[in-house]
């Protein structure tokens, strides 16, 4: 499916809710990724490092004769600003730490240990201990330790407020490691990055628990400011309210991804679905494309954003999960075992599309009319 003329795309709704996200990336690659490129590690025991130059979900440091080290840094977004204002700050804890190992298994590593940075205006303790909560919740989850962190008071650079609780920004950095092969054996794991993945492979998605920690700038506009909801209505159809909808953790996909790998299905790729959406899945290595034929319905809470907000199909895939917090690419004679080893983990894993021979890294969801390259969707016409 090609577009043919494009009715709606992603930046222009979003930039009003003041994240211009075209800007951001095209800011990375020709301000900061050429000077971050330069950069060199002087020790000898450093042998490459990938990631930077790709834009994958992780990076990897290459230490021989020990297992190749992954690396990832993620925070948790205007997320925390509903956590402040409706005082419940566990949920950011979990979604920091699922930010990042999430990432990590994309390059089939298995996560370690987490180190986690709070910038705030002011020591509240009982507000700490809340995010210190989220983050043990999180680490369990992920079966990672957090060894040490950083607490930085900058109240000068943050917007200080008199009344509700303190501003704070959460920020975690994730280490991860390619494990053995085999169960005592000196060689590891080969590392995932899409470049294995072939026409006629299948996507197989695993579900969200909601917005997870990505989109919240363009939510709060639409529910609040366009709609003119407040955290304690209901989102229609489901008897809940706005703030249990909205601060749902993150999911943790560590256990499901680790049962692929013991039932002896080597995955041809992964995608971590946070910010852009499914455009994610195009992040893979190998030059091919998606189709998406068979997505389930979105949760209620994408309705109830695309309907106060006035959001097009096109932002809405382009920003939010839409359902769907993972993807694990395999090839099509593996489709039954990895479904039956997901679900074995606890996971209710679904056949969301396949892989296509047309070159150029698009994704197509027929269902909706949508055509994506790059970061944004476009509306085919007639849809």
């Amino acid at each position: 499916m090609m577009p043919e003329t494009p009715q709606e795309s992603a930046p222009s709704t979003y930039a009003a809710a003041g994240v211009d996200e075209e800007r951001e990336q095209n800011a990375f690659a020709r301000v900061m990724r050429p000077w971050l490129a330069r950069t060199q590690v002087k020790s000898p025991m450093v042998t490459s490092i990938t990631g930077l130059s790709s834009g994958y979900f992780a990076t990897l440091m290459h230490l021989p004769p020990g297992p190749p080290l992954a690396l990832t840094t993620d925070g948790v977004g205007t997320k925390i600003l509903l956590a402040r204002e409706a005082n419940r700050w566990e949920p950011i804890g979990v979604d920091c730490v699922a930010n990042n190992v999430n990432d990590l298994i994309c390059v089939g590593a298995v996560p370690l240990a987490l180190l986690d940075y709070v910038a705030t205006d002011r020591i509240d303790e009982g507000v700490l201990d809340e995010v210190a909560r989220g983050l043990f919740l999180g680490a369990e989850l992920a079966g990672i330790a957090i060894p040490g962190g950083e607490i930085a008071q900058i109240g000068a650079m943050l917007a200080e407020s008199a009344s509700g609780g303190p501003m704070l920004d959460l920020v975690g950095t994730a280490i991860g490691a390619l494990p053995p092969a085999r169960a005592g054996g000196t060689e590891y794991r080969t590392a995932v990055d899409g470049s294995a993945v072939r026409s006629g492979d299948v996507v197989i998605g695993l579900p969200s628990s909601g917005l997870h920690s990505n989109g919240y700038s363009l939510a709060r506009h639409a529910l609040f400011t366009k709609g003119g909801m407040s955290l304690t209505d209901q989102v229609p159809g489901t008897g809940r309210r706005l703030t249990d909808a909205l601060l749902q953790p993150t999911r943790v996909y560590v256990k499901a991804a680790e049962s692929l790998w013991a039932a002896g299905i080597t995955p041809r790729g992964m995608a971590h679905i946070s910010g852009g959406g499914l455009l994610n899945i195009a992040r893979l290595a190998a030059d091919v494309s998606y189709e998406l034929d068979a997505l389930p319905a979105p949760p209620e809470i994408f309705t109830l954003i695309a309907d106060k907000g006035e959001i097009g199909k096109a932002t809405m895939h382009a920003t939010f999960n839409m359902g769907i917090g993972f993807c694990v690419v395999v090839a099509k004679s593996e489709q039954a075992a990895a479904l039956d080893a997901l679900k074995a983990a606890g996971e209710d894993p679904v056949r969301i599309g396949w892989v296509t021979s047309r070159a150029g890294k698009s994704v197509s969801i027929p269902a909706a009319g949508l055509y994506g390259k790059g970061d944004s969707f476009e509306q085919v016409k007639g849809h």
